[in-house]
């Protein structure tokens, strides 16, 4: 056994590897024997791979170079397990290889071995040396992936489905993500937007205290209320062990202060948790109308935020001879573990595996097409308690909120024609809002509060129908933020250099009020028009004209 420039203990193991490419529907074999050197970052909620080998021109030609080279998408399946196995034939069925299903991310020719000789016309190829990285499907995929999206009364998993790519399964396991809102919101193909949908996914549910995870298995991710408490454990035996540390993680010595900033209904709930130091808080502001979600923030804000228990980093000495990825649950068990550690009778669970390996014997005809390769191995593994409830997520981004849409006023006052105002009452809450559709998202109906937004609340100057909008749009709320048309006959010329309030639903049965100058002289005018009837007064240079009629 060696040790690496970390200082970490290597150790030199058989392993059987089965790499298959596939590209553009055409399918490669890479055995064992080809492959030089590999690195594994195994974690809960994905992978990501970096490997080298070898193709052989010498008998044969390389049909991958002419599709590596193109821009298609290469897909990978990689299988690595020991090759030698315990002779018990029930434990070798037990044994689950490390499977790894992913797509390239980036690929390098690395090198082109030729050869030289008078009697050959050209440099002749005799073996091609390629790297790929590649990772699990969201990773690669969602990170490009920037769809803008608004859907009206559904759920976060209809959005999330309505998004998510085939290339990209999901299991769900988690009541909540069903629950139906009335908006919810992409808003990631906005102007200087870098946040990704897989930014957006690990957000949501960091956000909303949930689980997000990934099975190697079956290569499908889970968003999960809670962490899987049903696997039973395995025994890892001292054997496959060189060292362990056991780290005990800093503590959240603060407590959440929750603020409701609404006027009518102002609040403050804190957190009371033991390990918190008097006076050290984190104080969040939030604005709710109705009590009960500001309740349901607080319980949400006071689960969060969660001290990690011990953990274990194992340095292994030999590849696992059980199954060990991500996930699995193991205990201390068997092969000279002393039973008076503190690790002793307790379940953990692997979160992070890390395996770096490199072939003893690295030149390019060595071992050659062979099933199985002798390896230089470095690997790592942390575990938590089975029990743990603290997020394993990867580091992601936050979503810029709120996106900028246009909509229409609705309003179902009055005929087709006329320009009527109407608020909605909510079902549950009573709170009145607008309705306004969003044509550019389907004509979809979204609401807004009814709300005075510019004026002070002494004028009442509620949209009308039709009128055009600037809504902020945030992941379950929108607002109207600005107007952004001029009432129908209600914009004067510009030589008129005048104002103008037009009230009323149509041309009528409307009342007019205007300031202009005429001869560079101000002149107010006031018309109220009811059919054929109609009053007018008119104020200009030293007279006031009243007038009444009814047009025949």
């Amino acid at each position: 056994m060696v040790a690496n420039l970390d200082g970490n203990k290597m150790f030199t193991d058989a392993l059987e590897i089965a790499m298959k490419l596939t590209i553009a529907g055409e399918s490669f074999n890479i055995p064992a024997g080809n492959i030089k050197n590999f690195t594994l970052n195994l974690r809960p909620y994905g992978f990501f791979s970096e490997l080298s080998f070898w193709v052989s021109l010498v008998t044969k030609e390389d049909k991958i170079f002419d599709h590596f080279t193109t821009d298609a998408l290469i897909e990978v399946l990689l299988k690595i397990e020991p090759h030698f196995k315990p002779d018990n034939e029930s434990s070798q069925s037990e044994i689950e290889p490390i499977e790894l299903q992913g797509l390239v991310m980036d690929k390098v020719i690395l090198n082109e071995v030729t050869i030289e000789n008078v009697h050959l016309q050209g440099d002749l190829v005799l073996y091609r040396h390629y790297q790929i990285q590649f990772a699990d499907p969201a990773f690669v995929l969602w990170r490009q992936h920037f769809p803008c999206d608004i859907l009206v009364d559904k759920s976060v998993k209809e959005l999330i489905e309505s998004n998510r790519t085939n290339n990209v399964l999901i299991q769900y396991d988690w009541p909540e993500i069903e629950e139906e809102f009335a908006i919810n919101t992409l808003p990631l193909g906005a102007e200087n937007n870098n946040v990704s949908f897989y930014d957006f996914i690990v957000w949501y549910v960091a956000s909303q205290n949930a689980v997000f995870t990934y099975n190697l298995k079956s290569n499908e991710y889970l968003l999960a209320k809670n962490k899987d408490q049903n696997s039973d454990a395995v025994a890892i035996s001292k054997l496959e062990i060189s060292s362990h540390q056991i780290k005990f993680p800093a503590s959240t010595r603060y407590n959440d202060r929750l603020m409701n900033i609404f006027s009518e209904n102002p609040g403050k709930k804190q957190t009371d948790r033991q390990q918190a130091i008097t006076g050290i808080r984190r104080d969040i502001l939030v604005r709710q109308p109705i009590a009960a979600e500001f309740d349901k923030a607080f319980e949400l804000e006071s689960e969060k935020q969660k001290s990690r228990s011990h953990e274990i980093e194992f340095n292994h000495c030999r590849f696992p001879l059980l199954t060990y990825r991500p996930g699995i649950i193991v205990k201390l068990e068997g092969g000279l573990w002393s039973d008076k550690i503190f690790l002793l009778g307790q379940e953990y669970r692997v979160r992070d595996v890390f395996i770096q390996a490199r072939a003893v014997n690295e030149e390019a005809d060595s071992e050659h097409n062979m099933p199985f390769c002798r390896y230089h191995i470095d690997m790592q593994s942390q575990l938590e308690l089975k029990d743990e409830t603290a997020l394993n997520l990867p580091e992601y981004e936050y979503p810029q909120f709120p996106l900028y849409v246009e909509g229409k006023i609705i309003s179902e006052q009055g005929a087709d024609e006329d320009e009527t105002y109407q608020f909605y009452q909510h079902p549950q809450t009573s709170l009145e809002q607008y309705r306004i559709k969003l044509p550019l998202f389907d004509n979809q109906q979204l609401v807004a509060p009814f709300e005075p937004i510019f004026s002070p609340g002494h004028f009442y100057f509620p949209a009308y129908k039709d009128a055009r909008v600037l809504l902020a749009v945030d992941f379950h709320c929108a607002r109207i933020v600005r107007f952004l048309d001029w009432r129908p006959d209600c914009r004067l010329p510009m030589e008129s250099q005048g104002n103008h309030l037009l009230l009323g639903i149509n041309d009528s049965s409307k009342t007019s009020i205007n300031h202009i100058y005429v001869d560079n002289k101000p002149r107010m005018n006031m018309q109220r028009t009811s059919g054929a009837d109609t009053q007018k007064i008119q104020f200009h240079e030293g007279r006031i004209v009243l007038e009444t009629k009814q047009e025949e």
